[in-house]
């Protein structure tokens, strides 16, 4: 994968995340799809596949919940074996905290 540029884009099954994966693998970045509902990731994955004609090369899905240790641990694992390097990581993820007024 010389050459390549690989990106990570967190909480991209939908909106601006979602969109982000779309305009970095139209610039020719290699992009993992991230979100914690493996469903929706895949989907998500689909979906640009389908309507922009991205390859599997191009755009993948990886589960990733930003506060679970494992998942962080299992997307670091993947990116090292895969691809030996990240260039970019783009993080959309949304933390909601609860405290009653």
């Amino acid at each position: 994968m010389a050459g390549t540029r690989v990106a990570v884009v967190t909480g991209s099954n939908k909106g601006i995340g979602f969109e982000t994966c779309r305009q970095l693998a139209k610039n020719g970045i290699t992009v993992i799809l991230t979100a914690r509902d493996e469903n929706k990731g895949l989907a998500a994955v689909q979906k640009l596949k389908t309507e922009n004609g991205f390859s599997d090369q191009a755009i993948s899905f990886h589960p990733l919940d930003v506060s679970n240790p494992d998942t962080i641990a299992s997307l670091a694992a993947f990116v090292k074996t895969r691809f030996g390097k990240l260039d970019i990581l783009a993080s959309f993820f949304i933390l909601v905290l609860y405290h009653p007024i």
